[in-house]
């Protein structure tokens, strides 16, 4: 799927894709712009570290963009589970409503995994891109709390048991990093104003 057709997708009439894909692709275009502020950062400063901060953010790309597709699947199953003959329908829309959480969870952990790593190299990273690595936390803080929402909404419909209690308490933790975050966006803003002096470009 391209990008294109993902939003032509996500902007018709159909039910999925919706948030939780979109807010998956958010945080994947976070991780993807962590990659290349740490690239051009190496073509003049090659280290380990930047190698290594690659490899990461290049993973979490990757499974931020699998995790996209899984949320449309998760979605298209509740779906289909609203459905199905009544005498089948709560089981499986149990089933379909807990993975529809799992993945926004998952969603969720890797934005927070993107955040994580962005802080790591705020000092790191050339003036030049100071910027973009701002604007990775902020799509990766988006994609944090649209995911974490989306898990919300979705404990409603599921039982309490232990999956559900295992659920909220890591929605909780993940909201415990709210301060944290804008400490790091501050960092970022005023590393962007004294690097804005002493930009010299990407290349």
């Amino acid at each position: 799927m391209t990008l294109a057709s993902f939003l032509d997708r996500l902007a018709s009439g159909e039910p999925a894709p919706g948030g939780g894909a979109a807010a998956a692709l958010a945080g994947a275009t976070a991780a993807a712009l962590v990659a290349m502020a740490c690239r051009v950062t190496a073509r003049r400063a090659p280290s380990e570290a930047l190698v290594a901060a690659v490899d990461a953010a290049d993973d979490l790309r990757h499974r931020l963009m699998t995790l996209m597709h899984d949320d449309i699947e998760a979605y298209t199953s509740v779906l289909e589970s609203r459905r199905a003959p009544s005498a089948r329908r709560g089981p499986l829309l149990e089933a379909a409503m807990r993975r529809a959480t799992t993945v926004p969870l998952d969603t969720a952990r890797a934005a927070a995994d993107v955040l994580e790593l962005s802080a790591t190299l705020l000092e790191a990273v050339r003036a030049s891109v100071v910027g973009d690595l701002g604007v990775a936390v902020a799509l990766a803080g988006a994609a944090l709390d649209a995911s974490a929402l989306n898990a919300h909404i979705n404990l409603q419909e599921i039982a309490e048991d232990d999956f559900a209690r295992a659920a909220r308490d890591t929605l909780e933790r993940l909201a415990a990093g709210a301060h944290a975050r804008r400490a790091l966006a501050q960092r970022i803003a005023a590393r962007a104003g004294a690097a804005g002096h002493d930009a010299g470009g990407r290349a």
